[in-house]
């Protein structure tokens, strides 16, 4: 599908053949996840098309992507891993665990992410992937895998969890939740702090939008840094599905979001009513959508408009100044995608938000990560407060900036913030002692010897 969805952008009907007067295609912002963008680039770069992802991480050894004409709209991935450690060291939590999407992203997250947190004497408590659903007979069977891998969490003596997924890796994790919650898997409630990378968001599926999101109160979300764009709420909140300049994809998701079907809809999905247009996004619960923008839709909105100040530039300096606006336009239709490449590569613009975008060496935007900390409501609502930033162009060991008076956390935790350690500090007169076949954070407190004292702490016998 997403072959033959790019394949129709530089061309109609047949590959490589256009047909009367058509639009010059220039440049595509797209996709999401890194696999589709791959996917997309195996066709785009054949044309020599500027591809600009929004939400996509290219891997650190990416010759693949150097060789493709991607434009990245989020800062490299080496800066997540990056903060992930100094987030954990800050909070001095050394026992995690770790979640991944089953695939070659979560195999690399995982693969990258463990000698760091070795090198800072950070370990693993487990190392787990979630269930990967090829078949649609595969579903049941796997359920019954989801409650154990939620169960040895919930299990584990770590209280922190570090998930790394894409956007709908989000709707995995909440249906392993809610199955471990339904199979009594915990009969108490055991707080975690789930730390969620930037990939991951929520999507508004209707199903789960009534499902309890109080075990994910006081988790910590990477989002790729966004800021407020003038007249983005407004224009969210007089959305309507019925506009005759709207688009399809409004009403597809109106349907969904509101579970509502639209007079003479083609769709076959059970509904409480008829859509009336009268539906106000506001009203839906931010499990289900968020009226605050988010690292990825900002990372579209500048991807938009640095596509605008590029192709003004080239223009500008192809042609002189016109008087008739028809007379520019049949000029920009002489220029080919591959000519907008040396203006994307050296733009930079101050956006709406006021904020300086531009591309670094790597066709990397020079920008940081957000943390947030989520605060959960009963009814399913959560607000995400900015706690902490990671600042790309800071020293290491000194890239995060965290403000703790502004943290919550679950309300299962007494302490504050919460330990994940696999064992305490040894009591003075003590020393760690190492146990056999465990990670070097898990050690008994043995006794010093007789007349012996030592100078330093947490030293091993």
């Amino acid at each position: 599908m997403t072959y033959a969805a790019t394949l129709n952008l530089p061309s109609t009907l047949v590959p490589n053949y256009k047909c009367d007067t058509q639009k010059l295609q220039m440049a595509v912002i797209g996709g999401l996840d890194f696999e589709t963008s791959l996917l997309m680039a195996n066709i785009l770069s054949i044309y020599k098309i500027p591809q600009l992802t929004y939400g996509s991480f290219a891997p650190e050894d990416a010759g693949q992507s150097q060789s493709t004409s991607f434009y990245k709209m989020v800062p490299n991935e080496a800066h997540q891993y990056t903060g992930i450690v100094e987030l954990l060291l800050h909070f001095g939590w050394t026992w995690v665990g770790l979640l991944a999407v089953d695939n070659d992203s979560g195999e690399r997250f995982i693969e990258t992410l463990k000698p760091l947190l070795s090198q800072k004497g950070i370990c693993l408590a487990f190392s787990k992937k979630t269930p990967k659903i090829t078949y649609l007979a595969e579903y049941y069977d796997l359920q019954s895998y989801s409650i154990q891998i939620y169960q040895a969490m919930m299990e584990s003596k770590a209280k922190v969890v570090v998930f790394y997924g894409e956007t709908i890796s989000m709707t995995d994790l909440k249906e392993m939740v809610t199955l471990g919650e339904l199979e009594n898997v915990t009969k108490t409630s055991v707080g975690k702090v789930w730390i969620l990378t930037a990939q991951v968001d929520f999507t508004a599926l209707t199903y789960q939008m009534n499902w309890d999101m109080q075990v994910f109160h006081g988790s910590l979300s990477f989002a790729v840094h966004s800021n407020m764009v003038q007249g983005f709420k407004a224009f969210l909140e007089v959305q309507n599905p019925f506009e005759a300049n709207g688009n399809g994809f409004v009403k597809q998701f109106w349907e969904q979001a509101f579970l509502c079907l639209f007079p003479n809809s083609n769709t076959e999905e059970q509904a409480s009513g008829t859509c009336t247009g009268e539906e106000k996004l506001e009203d839906l619960p931010s499990s289900g959508f968020e009226m605050s923008i988010t690292g990825h839709s900002y990372s579209v909105s500048n991807a938009v408009y640095a596509t605008a100040h590029a192709l003004h530039a080239m223009f500008l300096s192809r042609t002189k100044y016109r008087a008739a606006v028809e007379r520019r336009m049949q000029e920009l239709q002489k220029f080919q995608p591959w000519q907008l490449h040396p203006f994307l590569r050296t733009f930079s613009f101050n956006n709406s938000a006021g904020e300086t975008v531009s591309f670094g060496e790597n066709r990397e935007l020079e920008a940081g990560f957000d943390i947030t900390n989520m605060v959960t409501f009963p009814n399913n609502s959560f607000v995400k407060v900015k706690v902490a930033r990671v600042d790309v162009e800071s020293a290491p060991g000194q890239q995060i900036s965290i403000d703790d008076n502004r943290m919550v956390w679950h309300r299962s935790f007494h302490q504050f913030p919460p330990l994940s350690v696999c064992n305490p500090n040894c009591p003075p007169g003590t020393s760690k002692k190492k146990k056999e076949g465990e990670p070097f954070c898990c050690y008994d407190c043995a006794p010093c010897p007789q007349g012996k004292i030592s100078s330093q702490k947490g030293l091993f016998l």
